[in-house]
């Protein structure tokens, strides 16, 4: 398959550079074909000597680079659109990470026949593991679209969807990462609790969760219920717990949680 070049970044904290980081091993691009763009000096510099990158100004590297990708905060993403909007030509796609900002609104500051492409990574993305969705805009093709995901692939998996269910996937899969690493803390905590040594009540918490995550991945035709209910004998210690965890209402508490986090990415976008 061929390689994307030149390929560009804009913003290269910790998302951005966990994505060049990606593409890079993946072999999407070679380091002398990436450009990356990134107000923070010091960081720009450390990153250009870890990865033998290239730094460049917005608009030089709007000019060169065939895919251009936004990671900056979404309060930025209005700034950045204006200054580079006059460099990006027909054919050209620009990959926004930013949660909230819509096609539209992107594509409203861009020349026509310039592809948006709206994604939303997770955290994960840093350790090779984002769950990602990503919504194509009016001008994007195929080939716009599969170079998005090729970038977005090499940290993890990737699913298109309608723009309309993206701030839901920031609600479920962008915040989720919070919610469980929320989860393996009171796992800890319960554990310290019960006399557990601490760095035992980590490692067991941690592998915990892991192990019913790969369970789940390789059990993909099992429902999560009939999984749990595999664990549950009648009169055990599973169901003593669970009951617990349902009397304080996890599950609505949850949904609760996705929602809010929905609610936050869409006034976001306006």
């Amino acid at each position: 398959m061929s390689k994307i070049t030149p390929l560009g970044f804009i913003g290269a904290g910790k998302m951005g550079a966990s994505l060049i980081a990606g593409v890079l091993k993946a072999g999407i691009t070679g380091p002398g074909e990436l450009l990356i763009c990134e107000p923070d000096s010091a960081r720009c510099e450390q990153l250009c000597a870890k990865l033998s990158v290239r730094a460049a100004d917005s608009l030089t590297l709007a000019r060169q680079c065939a895919v251009i990708v936004l990671a900056v905060k979404p309060w930025a993403v209005a700034d950045v659109l204006g200054e580079i909007a006059g460099a990006l030509t027909p054919g050209k796609t620009v990959v926004s990470i930013a949660a909230g900002i819509t096609l539209g609104a992107m594509e409203e500051q861009l020349p026509d026949g310039v592809a948006v492409i709206r994604a939303m990574p997770n955290i994960a993305a840093t350790v090779g593991e984002s769950a990602t969705a990503i919504a194509a805009g009016s001008n994007a093709g195929r080939d716009s679209v599969a170079a998005a995901r090729r970038v977005l692939e090499a940290a993890g998996t990737v699913v298109e969807l309608p723009e309309t269910l993206i701030d839901a996937v920031t609600g479920l899969a962008g915040s989720g990462p919070a919610y469980v690493f929320m989860f393996v803390e009171a796992l800890i905590q319960a554990g310290l609790k019960v006399g557990l040594p601490a760095d035992q009540a980590r490692g067991l918490a941690v592998q915990t969760v892991k192990g019913a995550a790969v369970m789940l991945e390789q059990r993909e035709n099992e429902h999560p219920a009939r999984l749990r209910d595999a664990v549950t004998t009648p009169g055990g210690t599973t169901i003593a717990g669970l009951h617990e965890l349902e009397s304080g209402r996890l599950t609505d508490v949850v949904i609760r949680a996705v929602e809010a986090a929905t609610l936050r990415s869409r006034e976001l976008g306006n």
